[in-house]
């Protein structure tokens, strides 16, 4: 309001001023006027006329205030026109702030709205975002922990589909040497529970299942027993028809229907391996028993005693397999290999170092008869030309030689003609050479006579354990088995002494010969130099 109030007030100054300009300007023109008549009038007037010009003046001053007042009335009517229309045009330009002052305060309410449901949005948003954070987050962990969990049931899952494939991957490794009857559908069992746990996704419920039905099989079969009609093979004769009686795991007779051939099976008394046996030559006596009880059996129905006689001992000892092998002789191939074969897979590398040790030995003494002989003619020819002086004959005997103490000789002559302190070094560097050569190979030496009895040490370990994983499985009630398997054990243990103890002899007596080689390549060096520059001092 006050700068429009300002604005009219400088429009209506603005005309006021150039209405009372114009009024002046015809005030002045008028007094112009009037001056010029007086002028024209005044040499040729009288007295008479002076009265008639003041009256002419007072009516002209008068014309002239009567002008000045219509001027000023119309000055005073454009300017209260003037000012009407400014007042109009105040009127509209005060109507058109208001108006505006209203869209102002109506945009600004409708911003402060705005503003205010923004706000509230904004809140709203701010607070769902805080809690679907927290969700996420909470999300998040749960995620977390159910990856920690499946993992770790994965890991679980791992180990025991690894501890059942071990387990399985043991017992087809055991199958091979445990009680033949039904061993086709063991081993089918087994192979599809392996292969089963091997899948790229393993199967482990399956390969459990396939895994626990062949142990309800294999225990059913050690608690059953069974006569019956089957095929089988007698000796060296396949596809025989045959009556077999079985009374679990303890005793299995077969007798052959054609012509009563007999066979049983019995254990082996290994350890690991083939455990059971077949043997078709039995003792006569012990034939006709299994005979006799499998016919029993037979007859067992139509009898009113079910009750039959079995030749061997339940309790599974070697008793009857011995009264068996005791009656066969063997050769001393044949022993050296039964022996060798009680040793286990330990007697494979105890062979070799026995053999690798024994081409040891012989190679070192090679070497040392021929370059540590001491030859008595040569030494005394040598002396001879030494005694004459004549140093490069004695030299060329030496490098005929090629022996250590012709070698070491050679670079004490080679030198002859110069001084003591020269000899002395070339001397040195020959012995340096030497000894080496002569002391070669005699450090792995001494390692394979301290090897072979651990070697046979841990043989004998691994042969306890098998011993007492066998006895945990099968068990024994009777003291001979412990004592036959311990002493098959030790066969390593022994094997290992008698290769270390020859080899450790051979070794000493190898170094013994070093030492001597080696005192008299210094002993008859000096010799040589004192001989040689004895002379010259």
């Amino acid at each position: 309001m006050f700068n429009v109030k300002m604005c009219n007030g400088v429009i209506l100054s603005e005309a006021r001023q150039g209405a009372v300009e114009g009024s002046r300007a015809f005030l002045f023109a008028s007094i112009l006027f009037l001056s010029a008549s007086s002028a024209f009038a005044w040499p040729w007037s009288g007295s008479g006329e002076s009265k008639a010009s003041a009256e002419d003046q007072a009516r002209i001053k008068d014309s002239l205030q009567t002008e000045e007042v219509r001027n000023l009335q119309r000055e005073v009517e454009a300017l209260t026109r003037i000012r009407l229309q400014k007042a109009d045009s105040l009127e509209k330009l005060e109507a058109e702030h208001w108006r505006k002052r209203y869209a102002e305060s109506q945009l600004t309410e409708e911003h402060q709205a705005a503003s205010r449901e923004l706000d509230a949005r904004y809140s709203k948003l701010s607070t769902d975002l805080g809690r679907v954070s927290e969700e996420v987050a909470a999300s998040k962990s749960l995620t977390e922990e159910a990856e920690e969990r499946a993992q770790s049931e994965e890991s679980a899952y791992e180990a025991l589909n690894t501890q059942v494939k071990l387990s399985i991957d043991k017992t087809l490794g055991d199958a091979m040497g445990d009680y033949p009857v039904g061993m086709n559908g063991r081993l089918i069992r087994l192979k599809q529970a392996s292969n089963e746990a091997e899948k790229a996704t393993p199967n482990t419920i399956g390969a459990v299942q396939s895994y626990m039905d062949d142990l309800l099989i294999r225990h059913e079969l050690t608690y059953t027993q069974f006569y019956g009609r089957e095929t089988s093979q007698v000796g060296s004769r396949p596809d025989v028809n045959v009556n077999r009686l079985r009374l679990g795991t303890v005793f299995l007779g077969e007798v052959a229907q054609d012509n009563g051939d007999v066979q049983a099976l019995l254990r082996s008394g290994a350890l690991q391996g083939k455990v059971f046996e077949w043997n078709a030559a039995l003792p006569p006596e012990m034939a006709g028993n299994v005979k006799q009880a499998v016919v029993q059996a037979g007859s067992a129905g139509e009898t009113a005693s079910p009750t039959v006689v079995i030749p061997l001992d339940v309790l599974q000892n070697k008793a009857i397999k011995n009264a068996i092998t005791d009656t066969k002789e063997l050769t001393m191939t044949e022993q050296f290999k039964e022996f060798f074969k009680k040793g286990g897979i330990v007697m494979y590398p105890l062979m070799l170092v026995a053999i690798f040790a024994l081409l040891l030995c012989l190679e070192r003494f090679l070497v040392l008869t021929f370059r540590g002989h001491l030859g008595r003619r040569f030494l005394k020819k040598l002396n001879a030309l030494v005694k004459e002086s004549r140093y490069e004959d004695a030299a060329n005997l030496c490098l005929k030689k090629e022996t250590s103490l012709s070698l070491v000789l050679f670079a004490v002559l080679n030198r002859a003609r110069d001084k003591r302190e020269d000899a002395e070094r070339s001397l040195q560097e020959a012995m340096l050479r030497e000894q080496p050569k002569l002391e070669r190979r005699m450090g792995l030496l001494a390692a394979m006579g301290t090897i072979a009895p651990l070697l046979g040490l841990l043989g004998t370990v691994t042969g306890i354990i098998t011993l007492f994983t066998v006895i945990t499985e099968v068990g024994t009630n009777d003291a001979r088995v412990l004592a036959g398997g311990i002493s098959e054990a030790l066969v390593t243990t022994e094997t290992g002494l008698v290769i270390a103890i020859p080899v450790m002899i051979l070794h000493g007596l190898l170094s013994e010969k070093i030492e001597k080689v080696t005192s008299e390549m210094y002993v008859q060096s000096t010799s040589l130099l004192n001989r040689i520059f004895g002379k010259k001092d």
